[in-house]
């Protein structure tokens, strides 16, 4: 009997080229893609040149030019200081002047801080303060001045002492055309030879003071002592 050949089986390859197919090609991963970042907004950046810097540097480190005025003129330093503080300085300037005259026993040019017409008077509170106008010492004009003066170093006979003067509190209480008026607390201190140093006096002037030719002048001093008692002489002026 023939033997029928027999068939080669045929390979089926529809679906498994289709399942290849769907396994070779991977599936799209979906990428979300982040937000643009903003630009950063740039600051305007200041130029310094290196002129302005200098010329900053130079007006630190250089010396302050004086003060002048639109004419040239130089201005002087007391243009920035008070009237009244002026005159307090130049008041204080002539109560030590005189102060110091009579400390050092120079009692011949004591007139020479006063005017031609001055008065002096040496009160005490008391009667001061009662309008009764009889003083321990009264001089009037230069005259009586250099009368007092003459009679402390010529005439009266007393021990050698030193005294010294004590200002303090200087007040300008009125500053007219006509002159000036002040006050002032002063204490007065003694030493005689071989003693301790005791309080000769103390109390406050009221003075008047003018100018003759741009220099202060005391034209009225009355100095007003605090004690009823007064010591047994007092030689020099207060």
């Amino acid at each position: 009997m023939a033997t029928k050949p027999k068939k080669k089986p045929v390979k089926k390859l529809g679906k498994k080229i289709v399942k290849k197919a769907v396994k070779k090609a991977p599936a799209k991963k979906i990428v979300r893609k982040a937000p643009a970042k903003k630009a950063a907004v740039k600051k305007p950046v200041k130029k310094v040149t290196v002129k302005k810097t200098a010329k900053k540097v130079a007006k630190k480190s250089a010396p302050k030019k004086s003060i002048a005025k639109k004419s040239g003129a130089r201005v002087s330093v007391s243009a920035k200081v008070p009237a009244h503080v002026l005159t307090r300085l130049e008041v204080e300037d002539l109560y030590y002047a005189l102060a110091d005259t009579l400390d050092h026993g120079d009692i011949d040019t004591w007139h020479t801080y006063f005017t031609k017409d001055c008065i002096y008077k040496l009160i005490s509170k008391e009667n001061y303060d009662l309008g009764l106008p009889l003083g321990t010492i009264f001089a009037e004009g230069r005259g009586g001045l250099l009368d007092r003066a003459s009679a402390v170093t010529r005439t009266t006979v007393f021990h050698e002492r030193a005294l010294t003067h004590l200002i303090s509190n200087t007040r300008i209480l009125k500053e007219t055309r006509a002159g000036i008026e002040a006050t002032a607390n002063y204490a007065v201190l003694e030493t005689l030879p071989n003693q301790f140093t005791k309080i000769l006096n103390s109390g406050r002037y009221l003075d008047k003071i003018t100018r003759e030719r741009g220099v202060l002048k005391i034209k009225e001093r009355i100095a007003v002592f605090d004690s009823a008692l007064v010591p047994a002489s007092i030689i020099y002026p207060i």
